[in-house]
């Protein structure tokens, strides 16, 4: 895992990247320029928040396959993905979440949240 000090050099380099891709702002909609630019960097931070979560989602309940059903112990049989939405702090965030089904219980389920993660 990077050092905060690395990771601040690629956000910062990964935020230059973007400026000069985008460009200027154009704040002709009544914002003052700073509104105009703070406006844009949430808009691509809630952007890069959804992706985030999004891929880390995913790849925690990837790790969860071969689920036990929560009725039985059992062991459920992978039936494909669900799309979910989950309201975020930064906004709606769609994840795709394995769904599997228990022959025993004739019951579909989803995997735990690995605990409470507070």
């Amino acid at each position: 895992m990077a050092t905060n000090r690395e990771r601040q050099r690629r956000i910062e380099e990964f935020a230059r990247q973007l400026c000069e891709e985008l460009g200027e702002v154009d704040g002709s909609d009544g914002d003052c320029w700073l509104d105009a630019v703070e406006n844009r960097a949430v808009e691509l931070g809630d952007a890069i928040s959804a992706a985030l979560i999004a891929q880390q989602s995913a790849k925690d309940l990837r790790a969860a396959e071969g689920s036990s059903c929560p009725q039985c112990g059992k062991t459920g049989r992978y039936t494909g993905d669900r799309q979910r939405e989950l309201l975020t702090r930064r906004g709606p965030v769609t994840i795709a979440e394995p769904e599997y089904f228990c022959p025993c219980c004739r019951k579909a389920f989803f995997p735990d949240d690995h605990g409470d993660r507070r």
